[in-house]
């Protein structure tokens, strides 16, 4: 079952040290802190799956700034997949009363989009980020099996 996203929000301590937000479980970890890090791993896994990267984004004065990757029906995060509709309302949710924030495609590399947007590149980490990224991504089936099992 899905969680709501701040249940996963970092400590300041763990804000401030990659090493505490590393050490941080897998879903913890790459719900809050590098989940622009698996949204890559996942492209770079399933090329061919028709999935794109969004960001959810707050507007400024507000927190919850979210990336995640979808084929314009399914999103996948660090929860699994769920429809794009819910993750969006859920979202919401999880920050409601009063947040406020947009969502929009990344169009450019993985590192210029950290850089942009104040989100930490694999590098910030502790070395076997992305390793651990794509080692979480085997937890769950490959976007070709789902469609496979919608028919």
């Amino acid at each position: 079952m899905r969680q709501p996203i701040t249940v996963f929000a970092r400590t300041r301590d763990q804000f401030d040290s990659a090493r505490l937000s590393y050490q941080r479980p897998d879903v913890a970890f790459f719900s809050a802190g590098a989940c622009q890090i698996l949204a890559f791993a996942f492209l770079e896994t399933y090329p061919h799956a028709g999935f794109r990267p969004r960001f959810i984004y707050p507007t400024p004065g507000f927190d919850g700034s979210h990336v995640y990757v979808t084929d314009g029906q399914t999103a996948f995060d660090a929860q699994g997949y769920v429809s794009e509709a819910g993750l969006l309302r859920r979202h919401h949710a999880a920050y409601a009363p009063y947040w406020q924030g947009g969502v929009v495609d990344i169009t450019v590399p993985m590192a210029e989009f950290c850089a942009e947007n104040d989100h930490a590149a694999p590098g910030y980490f502790p070395p076997g980020v992305w390793e651990r990224a794509l080692a979480y991504l085997d937890q769950f089936p490959a976007p070709e099996s789902l469609i496979l099992s919608r028919n």
